[in-house]
């Protein structure tokens, strides 16, 4: 019978193999000058905000120097994951799920309210959005997130931002609920062209 147990001894081993890697690897690597920037890496400057440029990959966040309105734009999901939506808001569902009609009227009712700030395509970059800080959701990649579930939407469109210190209107007396989970249809359906 063995006094070692194996997960230990393997787990030592392993550091040791790691330690010595390391040990030859990091010289060779700083001779040579370390490792090169990747050339499509994200170029931080600070105060931007990265939301009103396109990209197709995640942003890389500077967190200590980024603006704190910046931190704004992120309650409204932690809240979410933290909590759930409010109890009036928990388990609603789109009475729309995919059908055209409701896809085009909501096309309608999201150039008139939305496309403003949000833009044409949800890429934030609507003219009145420009000057908003934090600036407006990218709500076309939103609705490719696990996050973008029909109670979430239906709770951030009718409440709005106010409590999480964004601009973001509610309009929860201003659309009715079928008006926006037309909106809603129309985004999930890729913000199409207006015919």
């Amino acid at each position: 019978m063995s006094l070692f147990h194996p997960f230990p001894l393997r787990a030592v081993l392993g550091t040791i193999a790691v330690t010595a890697l390391l040990a030859f690897a990091l010289p060779a690597a700083l001779a040579q000058g370390g490792a090169a920037e990747p050339e499509d890496r994200l170029t931080i400057i600070p105060g931007l905000d990265p939301w009103n440029v396109e990209i197709d990959r995640l942003p890389e966040w500077d967190l200590e120097n980024s603006p704190p309105k910046l931190e704004d734009r992120a309650a409204r999901h932690r809240e979410f994951i933290q909590a759930g939506v409010p109890l009036e808001y928990r388990s609603r569902r789109s009475p729309f799920p995919n059908s055209p009609g409701a896809i085009a009227g909501g096309g309608t009712v999201y150039r008139a309210n939305c496309a403003e700030c949000h833009g044409a395509k949800g890429r934030g970059d609507g003219d009145a959005g420009l000057d908003l800080l934090p600036s407006p959701a990218l709500l076309g990649q939103l609705m490719d997130k696990q996050g973008a579930v029909d109670e979430y939407l239906l709770w951030s469109i009718a409440e709005g931002g106010g409590a999480f210190g964004t601009a973001m209107p509610a309009y929860k007396d201003r659309l009715s609920e079928d008006a926006i989970w037309r909106v809603v249809a129309y985004m999930r359906a890729g913000f199409p062209a207006a015919e």
